[in-house]
């Protein structure tokens, strides 16, 4: 598939921008990706293809969710637009693929993603001290939300660009030292702005990531033991700092309400009461609805969407916060939503990343080979799985703004595990 055209182009380089503008242009501008693709498609009588093997997935995973929405889901039709099409988010993965086929495409475009995280950087701090941003965004208590507004994804957004950032950093030019200063640097910064934006699930991810990429790029183990351990001790020493003291003090007292609020938030993922454990409490009603929902819809679900539907019904309804668009988890809202084939998708894909990443970490021939492609594709396969955790709660996976983030990261896995055997 060829990419001279220059409007396509454009689309491309202004996607990082209307990533932080909100879902609206993100998915007009993949949409309009879409469409052209169909065009080209039919234009030149061919579909490119990546793998006759992952597309076939994928299609049928399309037509589980049509069969879903036009058949079993108690949404409107008419607002299930967004899941009818959904094969338009896997095309933007495809499309994304071609399109990095050129070296200097992926190094650009991955550029910009890492210019809209110091715009960020900046923005984020601008809020935080002076209570309003660049754009007139009004700072929420403990709640840095910079370019996004009322959308309080600013935290996952930067989890998400994470593995993007340091996939970057890995195509620079310079040298090892100043390299490892800009790897450090953006470790640093993406826990700032994460820690600023007050989701603690985005912290739960940021931390996986950098466990599991710590632990199987190619690199020196002694090294790697010691520069995750001074990870840990100042991530430490922000949670030991004195709070009685200079609460007087602006930047202090805002620093001190955050680290209330994630010390608050460690209870709602492990509660201690009456010598019983409780896995994320504040979940609980969630997570129980949708099993029920499962258990009374074992093979396809209750729809797609049906989860806002069916969580006030008394049959499902375990307490007063039982109800809410979405489960807040990613493998139950597959059974919930999608039954036994949807959980079987999700365990798939799951089960194909890691024993993916297993199969290249102990070929050690070929990470003697291609090191430099090795660890980018370690970086992207840990990011794609962190985004889709089952043990932390987690966005709706079928929410447009969630998907194009997650298809993004698959456009990036596609051409990174391709260049594997190859000195890319």
């Amino acid at each position: 598939m060829a990419f001279n055209n220059k409007l396509i182009n454009y689309i491309f380089f202004s996607l990082p921008f209307c990533f932080i503008s909100g879902p609206l242009l993100s998915d007009l501008f993949i949409s309009s990706l879409f469409l052209y693709f169909i065009y080209d498609s039919i234009k030149n009588k061919s579909i490119k293809v990546y793998n006759k093997k992952f597309d076939l997935f994928f299609i049928i995973f399309c037509l589980i969710l049509i069969f879903s929405v036009l058949f079993i889901s108690p949404a409107p039709i008419l607002k299930q637009g967004t899941s009818i099409f959904y094969i338009r988010f896997g095309i933007f993965s495809l499309m994304l693929y071609y399109f990095f086929l050129k070296k200097e495409n992926i190094i650009s475009f991955s550029k910009l993603i890492y210019f809209v995280f110091i715009l960020i950087i900046l923005d984020s701090l601008i809020q935080f001290y002076f209570g309003k941003n660049i754009t007139g965004n009004i700072l929420i208590p403990t709640r840095v939300s910079s370019f996004f507004g009322d959308e309080l994804i600013m935290g996952s957004f930067i989890s998400k660009i994470f593995p993007i950032n340091l996939i970057f950093i890995s195509f620079l030019d310079i040298e090892n030292k100043k390299k490892k200063l800009l790897y450090l640097i953006t470790i640093i910064f993406s826990f700032i702005l994460i820690f600023l934006s007050g989701e603690r699930t985005s912290l739960g991810m940021l931390l996986f990531q950098i466990f599991f990429i710590f632990l199987f790029l190619k690199y020196n183990n002694y090294k790697k033991i010691l520069y995750f351990l001074i990870f840990l001790v100042l991530i430490s020493s922000v949670s030991l700092i004195d709070r009685s003291k200079n609460r007087d003090i602006k930047v202090f007292y805002k620093i001190y309400n955050h680290l209330d609020r994630f010390e608050h938030g460690l209870k709602n993922y492990i509660f201690i009461k009456d010598n019983k454990i409780e896995i994320i409490p504040s979940h609980k009603g969630h997570y129980i609805t949708a099993f029920r929902i499962f258990e009374d819809n074992v093979l396809f679900g209750g729809g797609i969407k049906s989860f806002r539907y069916y969580c006030s019904e008394e049959r499902y309804k375990f307490d007063s916060s039982s109800c809410s668009t979405h489960p807040h988890n990613t493998t139950l809202l597959f059974m919930s939503e999608l039954g036994f084939i949807g959980l079987a998708i999700y365990i798939f894909i799951l089960c194909f990343l890691f024993f993916d990443l297993i199969k290249y970490f102990l070929n050690k021939n070929l990470r003697d080979l291609n090191a430099q492609a090795y660890n980018r594709y370690v970086i992207i396969n840990v990011g794609l799985v962190s985004t889709i955790l089952p043990i932390l709660p987690n966005g709706n996976f079928f929410n447009n703004y969630m998907s194009i983030l997650f298809f993004l990261l698959m456009g990036y896995y596609l051409i990174l595990r391709k260049n594997l055997n190859f000195n890319v």
